[in-house]
């Protein structure tokens, strides 16, 4: 699994899986964060697309993950 990172107090956590039929990989992310009573919420997104490498996927996957803590992609958010 690759390594988790922290942005603005989120942790983004990409999940990568590859297809088999195709070698090709496809985005799932989990967003955790602490709340108020010190327990830790997350959830869990998808990006459609596909991606021919493992490094590439990991990119595309840390940044959807940005872009749904800063509030650019409509119908996800967190927090």
């Amino acid at each position: 699994m690759t390594k988790a990172l922290t942005y603005k107090g989120f942790t983004i956590q990409p999940a990568l899986r590859q297809l088999v039929d195709t070698g090709q990989w496809e985005l799932n992310v989990f967003i955790s964060w602490a709340t108020e009573d010190d327990d830790e919420d997350s959830r869990h997104f998808v990006k459609t697309g596909r991606y021919a490498s493992e490094d590439e996927a990991t990119v595309q996957c840390i940044t959807y993950g940005q872009q749904i803590v800063d509030g650019q992609v409509p119908g996800s958010s967190v927090g």
